[in-house]
């Protein structure tokens, strides 16, 4: 297995972690969580839900999230920068 290969089973894992973390926070089916959910664009994404993501991210990641860390949790792809940055 190449490099690159493992590079991109890596960015597949973060990317299904953080599907199976907002599909959990949100109370929906993971089918429908991609990159375009957000918190301006999902209905299911209320004050509650973000709430539950910041608890589930600080689970995951086995600490507690900085303020700025709780604000910037805004999408998809923040919830798994923040994944992909702490499983480095």
């Amino acid at each position: 297995m190449t490099g690159l290969h493992k590079a991109r089973l890596s960015e597949t894992q973060m990317s299904n972690s953080a599907v199976t973390l907002l599909a959990e926070a949100l109370g929906v089916d993971p089918k429908v969580v991609d990159e375009n959910v957000s918190l301006r664009q999902t209905s299911a994404w209320d004050s509650l839900a973000h709430f539950r993501i910041v608890l589930a991210l600080e689970e995951r990641l086995g600490r507690k999230l900085t303020p700025i860390e709780v604000v910037s949790v805004r999408d998809f792809q923040s919830v798994s920068n923040l994944i992909q940055a702490c499983e480095i």
